[in-house]
């Protein structure tokens, strides 16, 4: 799968690191923090006893709460030569707590011998390494509920929809008003129509139940919170909840630019890119908002970095 394929709450962190080579044994080296779902992200390598290792920190400030975030973590390391020569390593990993235990990072000590990898993955003394990470349920992040949608809410609903193993008791016409997707799912013709339970898969109960609560008119929108529901606004084309995201994103400054330009690429927020843009002031802020893998960025905004760039030079 690509970088440009990612799916459900799933996310790429790639980071190039340079004068690798000139590494001693026991020598490590950090990337830069990366912010996903409100989490912050950073790869670490060592050069340990003829090997590298390579790690990704999960460095959530919340060190003393209960957290836990249980994702399938893959690392790999780029090849110089294709992409059936890069270096692969997978699990099933949960950062933060977890059987009574606290896992701040994960990786692999000897992820590949040192020869190998300046044979085959170093060019010019520097290496690119890159994280998916899909997270499949995360637990102490989000306030509690302001809406119930359980059992109570039966006499009410017409539909149940199953987000991993928990029932939401919902309204057909309700939904199908405010998203093209469930306006097809209930009333095009599909045989989800005709179900008592629906299923939704690869998202998180949380960030649906947050979602829910937008389109119900209650104020859940907080840097916790917003990229989980832009997700599910974008998945499920409501464009009522991407504006309100939108909207808080551009009114607050609890994000960086560079994060706030991040989320308008990936969810087609064409005001908020505007308005990010518009914030770069010289090269300095130019450079620290551009995303760290460029391939991320779309032509539009590609064109619009250039030529505020060209702006900046007269």
């Amino acid at each position: 799968m690509s970088r440009s394929q990612v799916t459900g709450k799933e996310f790429v962190l790639r980071c190039v690191f340079n004068d690798v080579s000139n590494m001693n044994d026991n020598d490590m080296r950090f990337g830069t923090v990366e912010e996903y779902f409100n989490v912050p992200w950073i790869f670490q390598i060592q050069r340990n006893n003829g090997n590298l290792g390579i790690y990704l920190r999960c460095t959530n400030l919340k060190d003393q709460e209960m957290w836990s975030i249980f994702s399938e973590l893959e690392l790999k390391l780029v090849s110089v030569y294709s992409d059936t020569r890069d270096q692969k390593c997978k699990i099933d990993m949960c950062f933060g707590h977890d059987s009574g235990k606290f896992y701040s990072s994960y990786g692999w000590s000897e992820f590949i011998s040192w020869n190998e990898l300046e044979t085959s993955f170093m060019e010019a003394g520097s290496i690119t390494v890159e994280a998916r990470v899909l997270i499949n349920k995360s637990i102490g992040f989000y306030t509690p509920k302001l809406m119930d949608f359980d059992e109570k809410m039966m006499e009410y609903s017409d539909i149940v929809v199953l987000v991993n193993g928990q029932r939401f008791y919902l309204l057909k016409k309700f939904l199908a008003f405010h998203s093209t997707f469930f306006e097809s799912l209930f009333l095009g013709g599909f045989y989800e129509a005709k179900l008592a339970e629906v299923p939704l898969y690869d998202i998180d109960v949380d960030d649906f139940q947050k979602f829910l609560e937008v389109l119900y008119g209650f104020p859940v929108i907080n840097d916790n919170t917003v990229e989980g529901i832009l997700l599910l606004a974008d998945m499920y084309q409501t464009p009522l909840v991407s504006e309100l995201c939108e909207d808080f994103l551009i009114q607050t400054t609890g994000k960086t630019y560079r994060k706030k330009l991040q989320m308008a690429i990936k969810f087609n927020l064409e005001n908020l890119k505007q308005f990010c843009i518009s914030m770069i002031k010289s090269p300095f802020d130019l450079r620290s908002m551009i995303p760290s893998d460029i391939s991320s960025i779309d032509h539009s905004t590609l064109a619009a970095l250039f030529t505020k760039s060209l702006t900046l030079m007269k």
